[in-house]
């Protein structure tokens, strides 16, 4: 006889609904009276809260506890407290509850609405709290006595307070409100629960339909429900449930799997939409929680990346900052990057990202011991194709950065490459696939895997986790979803790493790696080369300043033994270069805060807007005079009280022995006006300027030595006009400040009106003609490509738009000069404090101004002064001929750097050149400066700026010099340098002219410098050299 047979659910079963089933069941916002979020607090206790309000003053805790033990107030729940930008402390007392069974988990569940730091009774930084992403709880130990904790809140979000924008000007009458505060019960096994049905919900929506593993991720959710709710939740069916789940996460890939190297970090913008004094606090905030995270999970690696930030927290959280130094010796607390702050990666000099990554990289060694070896920069707007080299020269051989992915145009086509400098200098580069604030979910590690380029070369990528930007860091959740998808099949291995261990894997395949030659161009944020003028302009000229001081502190070393290093100035004025305030992307109070540091540096080392120098050092006594100094390693012309004055190389001269330049002059003034037109003319050009400061005809004139024949170089276009001021429309898609879109250039409108020129000074030596506005040069030049200066050298772009990837740099970087060349002859464009350029077919354009709303909505608003100068030449630009021989180079560099007096200058006698360049006029010395370790060396660095191949030899002629070396970016010797001694021109018996060779190294591949004793020739493409000169001691 049949029976019936028990009832059992069917085996079939609808996709959706147990889909959404599993989904409710872990759901926040859903049903949480019945299913397993709700479970995860239990029984709720009160806490005893006292509250004082600091203002907009930033307390210590000593002050704050006294404060709140004197005047404190009690508050609750519901309490309001603001406005933007003030700090309140908190004091917390709690008691557990008698009837709490002591096995039970207890935590502190703190809202405070803004952001907080929670601090022990004595004084410790203990977890930073954040309701952004959930973090509110400290677990309590369970203790019979009253214990006492204290909570500093700061008025502000993670990403600032914008009036109804994230990124938007700041709204300043904020209110918060304190949400949650309380004892509660947790239940650690219900969270662990609710993790494994967020990892098996996920992969059974995001793996393929066509394999198994996504319905068995799916009916392995739902069986654990049916066992959870038939015991009615019960802790032997939690405990079940999270072993079926642990069984599932178990089953391991295969061989061929990508792995992840995971390493937390928490991007903290050293100022954005927050100012400098926030980001101590930021910075606390997010590491205290991190380091809590790190007792718990042994594995976790945490990567941090600003000097600045380590010095602040080192100044500000002595015993946080020695807690992650006994992490960093174990090393899992890891300092990258090398730079003071994450700068930008477009506008510094060259000496101004070797100075970044010099007192970057000595800080990063008191921290933790060793250099960086890798250059960290996930969130700047382009990189300019000379880092490769500078990272070279300051120990580096790795790059991290994730922000080639926000390019709208064209998608850069490697994740891992070799990235190649313009002077042959390669590093390994490596970009996160793509982003640098996972939170390691199962859609993150698949896109990870699916968005990388370069399958079958590597097979493997970073995964940088943690909340970012205004600070954060990882989470609990984030490591307990690492620990499941160790080897989980079906996704991506996610493995705890270094930086430094992902490196070492990646350049075992180094071989199978492209390359990428030049600039890593963002198509996107380049409108950031032009925002904030007043930033810009006073980033060009303080580091103009800061070279022509440090040459005044190296000629007194040198002659009083007397001089020091900057290092002060510097460190102020770099935190200046971070990514979003030199490219003028930070609220206002940013901007503030930036324009005071600058002001207060120009008060320190200047006068009179910059033109004259103080000095404060030790000299000799004597008749105080007016000094001029030549930083340049070239003779220059100083036009002075209606002469021409020749300044000698490397000198410090009075200014009544400076040799008088004399030229042929006419009665004639140089500028005439014939009722229409002003007309500009001496021997060299012919130029005519209309009513409204355009440029309507530019003759250079130039004599041919063989056929002594006239030759004129007509530098503009015919029935066209130079300095043509245009405006255009400019509205970007979102981010204001940051971008100017490729339609902006279809609403171009010509100013020819309201714009007066007026002659303004006219002698047989000079004319001045000023006009209103802003600019572009149609010219008679015609390239496939123009050149544009960065850092220690020039790079070339198209003129045409034939390519996607052309047309994308309808806007580009370059710094104190852009130019336009043909066979033997050719017109450069020279400015001193812009930086946005573009060149279209032969139209030179230089970006002014812009006048962006957000973050700023004052940005670029009231007066400006700036200059620019045309400079046409007939013959290359490397070698015009005319009188002085002066390249574009040279002309940009001394339209930069202008001869400046000496204020408190005193000495016997002038001081002349103590170093010579026989060789190559490309030879740039662009430092001189006191070394920062060793009183007694001086460090000098030259580069090649002609972009060729050049024999030097290097002649020093001091005798308290003793020795020359080759050095790096960080002042570290390389190698010695031969010397070759001859004394027979010396008039003193005592003085020893050295003459320093480099012709006999070369360049390797490798970027080594290495001897080769048979050739003459040095290798220096837009190379630049370090060199260590060591001083006789004074005693």
């Amino acid at each position: 006889m049949n029976k019936t047979p028990a009832y059992k659910a069917p085996l079939f079963k609808n996709e959706r609904t147990t889909f959404e089933r599993v989904e409710k069941f872990i759901s926040e916002h859903h049903f949480k009276d019945c299913n397993l979020r709700g479970r995860l607090y239990g029984q709720s206790y009160p806490v005893h809260v006292k509250h004082y309000d600091f203002g907009p003053d930033i307390v210590t805790f000593h002050e704050a506890v006294e404060a709140l033990s004197m005047q404190g107030a009690e508050v609750g729940v519901g309490f309001k407290f603001g406005p933007t930008w003030t700090t309140h402390w908190f004091q917390v007392d709690i008691s557990l509850p008698q009837n709490c069974q002591t096995e039970t988990k207890i935590v502190l569940r703190f809202d405070p609405n803004c952001e907080a730091l929670l601090w022990s009774v004595d004084g410790q930084p203990i977890k930073g709290l954040s309701p952004d992403f959930g973090r509110t709880d400290l677990a309590i130990p369970s203790s019979p006595t009253v214990q006492r904790f204290y909570i500093e809140a700061s008025c502000s979000d993670r990403f600032g307070d914008g009036d109804g924008n994230a990124i938007g000007p700041v709204k300043m009458d904020k209110v918060f409100e304190l949400k949650r505060c309380e004892l509660a019960e947790y239940s650690s096994t219900i969270h662990n629960l609710i993790i494994d049905f967020e990892l098996l919900l996920e992969m059974s929506k995001m793996l393929p339909k066509e394999g198994a593993r996504r319905y068995q991720a799916l009916y392995t959710a739902n069986d654990m429900i049916n066992c959870l709710v038939l015991s009615n939740f019960s802790l032997d069916a939690q405990i079940k449930c999270h072993l079926q789940a642990e069984k599932f996460f178990r089953q391991s890939n295969g061989e061929s799997q990508m792995t992840l190297y995971a390493m937390g970090n928490c991007h903290i913008d050293t100022a954005w939409l927050w100012r400098y004094r926030e980001t101590p606090r930021k910075c606390a905030r997010s590491w205290s929680a991190t380091l809590r995270l790190m007792e718990k999970y042994e594995k976790m690696k945490f990567v941090v990346s600003q000097a600045q930030q380590l010095v602040w927290l080192k100044e500000h959280y002595p015993s946080l900052y020695e807690e992650m130094q006994d992490f960093a010796a174990d090393g899992r607390f890891v300092a990258v990057g090398g730079a003071w702050v994450e700068m930008d990666g477009n506008l510094p000099s060259g000496e101004s990202m070797i100075r970044q990554l010099l007192y970057g990289q000595r800080e990063f060694k008191k921290f933790c011991g060793v250099f960086s070896e890798i250059f960290w920069l996930p969130d700047t707007f382009g990189y300019c194709a000379q880092l490769p080299q500078i990272m070279q020269q300051c120990g580096m051989q790795y790059f991290v950065t994730q922000k080639m992915s926000w390019s709208i145009v064209n998608k850069f086509p490697h994740h891992s490459f070799r990235w190649v400098g313009i002077d042959g200098t390669y590093v390994i580069a490596h970009f996160p696939p793509n982003h640098y604030v996972s939170q390691i979910t199962v859609k993150e590690c698949l896109d990870s895997r699916d968005n990388f380029t370069d399958h079958g070369r590597s097979n493997i990528a970073m995964m940088l986790y943690g909340f970012g930007d205004g600070g954060g860091g990882p989470n609990t959740d984030m490591l307990e979803r690492a620990e499941r998808l160790t080897d989980c099949d079906g996704v991506p291995r996610v493995q705890h790493a270094t930086p430094q261990e992902f490196f070492t894997e990646l350049v075992k395949d180094v071989d199978n790696l492209c390359s990428w030659e030049g600039e890593l161009y963002l198509e996107l944020h380049n409108a950031t080369y032009t925002t904030q003028a007043r930033i810009k302009k006073m980033n060009r000229l303080l580091e103009s300043i800061l070279k022509d001081h440090e040459f005044l502190q190296s000629m007194s070393l040198l002659e009083f033994n007397v001089g020091k290093p900057l290092t002060s100035q510097w460190q102020r004025f770099l935190l200046n270069q971070f990514h979003d305030v030199l490219p003028g992307s930070c609220i206002k109070e940013v901007v503030d805060d930036a324009i005071k540091i600058y002001t207060i540096l120009l008060d320190e080392l200047a006068v009179d807007d910059g033109k004259k120098l103080k000095w404060k050092g030790e000299s000799y006594e004597a008749i105080p005079n007016e000094w001029v100094i030549n930083s340049c390693n070239w003779p220059r012309i100083l036009f002075h009280n209606n002469r021409f004055l020749r300044l000698e190389p490397f000198s410090i001269t009075r200014l009544n022995e400076l040799e008088v330049f004399k030229l042929s002059l006419s009665n004639k003034p140089l500028g005439l006006e014939d009722g229409h037109e002003f007309k500009l003319q001496n021997r060299y050009i012919t130029a005519s300027i209309d009513k409204m400061g355009r440029i309507t005809k530019l003759l250079v004139h130039s004599v041919n030595k063989a056929s002594n024949i006239k030759e004129n170089f007509a530098a503009v276009s015919e029935n066209k006009f130079a300095n043509q001021f245009v405006i255009f429309d400019d509205v970007p898609l979102f981010w204001d400040a940051w971008d100017v879109m490729d339609y902006h250039l279809e609403t171009r409108q010509v100013i020819d009106s309201d714009s007066q020129a007026v002659l303004v000074k006219n002698t047989p030596l000079e004319a001045c003609i000023r006009v209103e506005f802003a600019v572009e040069f149609p010219t008679n030049v015609r390239d496939m490509d123009a050149y544009y200066d960065i850092q220690f050298g020039h790079v070339k772009r198209p003129t045409h738009r034939n390519t996607s990837w052309h047309a994308a740099k309808y806007e580009v970087v370059g710094h104190k000069w852009m130019a336009l060349t043909e066979f033997d002859q050719g017109i450069a464009l020279l400015n001193d404090c812009k930086y946005g350029h573009s060149c279209i077919g032969n139209t030179m354009t230089l970006s002014l101004l812009r006048a962006s709303k957000i973050p700023d909505d004052t940005a670029d608003m009231g007066e400006h002064k700036f200059s620019y100068a045309l400079y046409p030449f007939i013959g290359s630009m490397q070698r015009p001929c005319n009188d002085l021989n002066l390249s574009v180079m040279r002309a940009a560099y001394e339209f930069n750097n202008p001869t400046r007096f000496v204020s408190g200058w005193h000495a016997k006698n002038k001081l002349s050149s103590f170093i010579k360049i026989d060789g190559s006029e490309g030879i740039v010395i662009d430092t001189v400066k006191p070394a920062e370790d060793d009183v007694n060396t001086l460090i000098i660095r030259l580069f090649e700026s002609f972009g060729g191949s050049v024999s030097v030899k290097l002649r020093i002629n001091h005798s308290r010099i003793v020795s020359v070396d080759l050095g790096d970016g960080l002042e570290r010797i390389v190698s010695a340098l031969p010397v070759e001694t001859d004394d027979s021109s010396a008039e003193d018996q005592y003085e020893v002219k050295n003459f320093f060779d480099l012709s006999k190294y070369i360049t390797s591949e490798e970027g080594i410098i290495e001897r080769i004793q048979d050739l003459n020739i040095l290798y220096t493409r837009n190379k630049a050299y370090d060199l260590v000169v060591e001083l006789q001691l004074w005693l």
